[in-house]
């Protein structure tokens, strides 16, 4: 997402489809059961997965999508059954597993004689599975903290992993939002004309800002109910001063992350001689245009989760 200056009429049309789009995600996130929302997740995988085989077609190179949608279907599928049963600890047999999943992507590429360009497809055809589906599946295991004691019967809006979820997922998004607003106000100076002309420093920095407003008051809310279930998993991860300041580092780290990600989605629409991946929501773009800040934080947080957990004890 971008902070380019919005044309007269498209701002408020990104404002209110934002909102919309905000609001149905709310209502999936807080009311919906566990197994669900990791079908939802996998759905939206999907659709991004779809819109990136349409933006690479465009440039050459013909994905197999049938292949990918079941290889993030049974990925999914496979990620949801291992957490369920054994937590976090079930990572490491998913992990096990995920060579399989790449070399049947290769082979179904390699061993197809229509294909024009095949190591080319191939290699392609891996990336966007590790890119996607490999990458939002890391929040299953964030999402689903605490429902494996209920066997999978816990709603979300119980949950303490899936407020920790939302919770990333707000951070990340205030970034865009900040970046947005923040960067169409003062913008002057480009942050990386190459990749997405619209984004200025002044703009990233109002992402920062806005970010670690949001981290900051979700802390509060956290230390201001203390028998909140929702906020358990925040409590937890802030539980001595300098628990909260890694957390507040952990905010700027994937804040970093997410605007990398942003910038390498514009890379592939640039390279695919795109404006956005899709005209699915008005003034915005596509769905892959809306996740493209969000795939790599889930991974990144676990990451800075664990090492956090060895410092701090």
């Amino acid at each position: 997402m971008s902070d380019e200056q919005p044309k007269k009429g498209s701002k408020k049309k990104r404002v209110v489809c934002g909102l919309c789009v905000a609001a149905v995600w709310l209502v999936a996130i807080f009311l919906l059961p566990i197994w669900a929302l990791a079908g939802l997740i996998a759905v939206s995988a999907g659709v991004c997965l779809y819109e990136l085989c349409a933006m690479l077609r465009k440039a050459g190179y013909a994905l197999p999508f049938g292949a990918l949608a079941v290889a993030t279907a049974g990925w999914f599928g496979l990620a949801y059954w291992l957490i369920l049963r054994q937590g976090v600890e079930g990572l490491l047999p998913l992990a096990a597993a995920f060579p399989i999943f790449v070399m049947a992507l290769f082979f179904r590429v390699l061993l197809d004689g229509r294909v024009q360009k095949p190591m080319e497809t191939a290699a392609l055809t891996a990336a966007a599975f590790v890119y996607i589906p490999f990458m939002l599946s890391f929040l299953l295991p964030i999402a689903m903290g605490g429902a494996r004691e209920l066997d999978g019967t816990l709603t979300h809006s119980h949950s303490p992993g899936i407020f920790l979820a939302f919770a990333l997922i707000l951070v990340t998004k205030l970034s865009d939002t900040g970046g947005y607003f923040v960067g169409t106000a003062l913008g002057r100076h480009k942050m990386c004309p190459r990749l997405s002309p619209g984004k200025s420093w002044e703009g990233t920095v109002g992402g920062y800002a806005f970010s670690f407003v949001g981290a900051g008051l979700v802390i509060g809310a956290a230390r201001l109910w203390p028998d909140a279930v929702c906020l358990g998993a925040v409590r937890a991860l802030t539980d001595s001063p300098a628990a909260v300041a890694w957390a507040f580092l952990t905010v700027a780290v994937i804040v970093t992350v997410g605007i990398c990600g942003d910038l390498l989605e514009s890379l592939f629409k640039r390279q695919c001689g795109v404006k956005d991946s899709s005209a699915l929501f008005p003034a915005m773009g596509g769905f892959f245009d809306t996740f493209d800040s969000i795939i790599f934080v889930p991974a990144t947080f676990l990451f800075m989760a664990m090492v956090g957990e060895s410092l701090l004890g």
